[in-house]
């Protein structure tokens, strides 16, 4: 199988906290915070949307890219449309395996937006310098990809998501993975620590992974607090503090 460097590669177990304190705010019950799994929030469904959010981090170069990004410094880079996409953090280049990580991002988003949650997700793409990186005759690439891909986010063996203390229920049923190749073009700087198959031109791909679409919260501030663990060892904690403009 192909091995990726990517962090987002890794198939995390989640436990996902947000705190509203915007106030006077009713406690809203889970399913009033996060869109289905079978909603296609502004029209596109939550494939496409995983599919979006890795674009826009294989697109933006190492020095900015937002899921490399520790501080939050970067976070609105290149961000438009209706959905406001929070990556996860990537672990800096180096990092020891298994993965043991504390980090923390603060942002401010936009009045109006919803939050795209990349939970924990893998690009599959094509081609690679391996020459055995090849689908064998009468498998189609698209399957082939599914299947590299399949295993990695297979480790996942639990997830949690609680906003404002309130857990999303059944949380692992908001795994998607892409319904035909779709076209990514990564930065050549993101080669040597994110995936070594980037050509640096428009390659086929597809991508397996949780994604979650929160609806817009109030003006104020936020907190979302991750954890996660894999069945390879990861243990990664997450801060996101978010303040919503009013």
């Amino acid at each position: 199988m192909r091995r990726i460097a990517a962090v987002s590669a890794l198939a995390l177990v989640l436990a996902i906290t947000m705190t509203m304190t915007a106030a006077g705010a009713d406690t809203p019950s889970p399913r009033s915070l996060v869109f289905a799994q079978n909603a296609h929030p502004y029209g596109l469904a939550m494939s496409t949307w995983g599919q979006l959010i890795n674009q826009w981090i294989y697109q933006e170069p190492y020095g900015v890219n937002p899921a490399y990004d520790q501080t939050g410094a970067h976070c609105a880079i290149d961000q438009r449309g209706p959905a406001w996409f929070i990556p996860p953090v990537f672990a800096p280049p180096g990092t020891p395996r298994p993965i043991i990580q504390n980090a923390t991002r603060t942002c401010t988003v936009p009045a109006h937006h919803s939050l795209l949650l990349d939970i924990g997700s893998l690009v599959d793409d094509y081609p690679c310098p391996d020459p055995a990186f090849q689908p064998p005759p009468g498998e189609s690439l698209y399957d082939f990809l599914i299947a590299d891909a399949k295993p990695v986010m297979d480790t996942v063996n639990a997830l949690q998501v609680s906003i404002d203390g309130i857990r999303v229920p059944d949380v692992l049923s908001y795994r998607y993975h892409s319904a035909q190749l779709f076209n990514i073009k990564g930065d050549l700087s993101l080669q040597p620590v994110l995936d070594g198959c980037i050509t640096g031109s428009y390659q086929p791909a597809i991508v397996d992974g949780f994604f979650m679409m929160v609806k817009p919260l109030a003006p104020g501030f936020h907190t979302i607090v991750v954890h996660g663990t894999n069945t390879l060892g990861d243990d990664r904690t997450y801060n996101y503090r978010l303040t919503v403009a009013g």
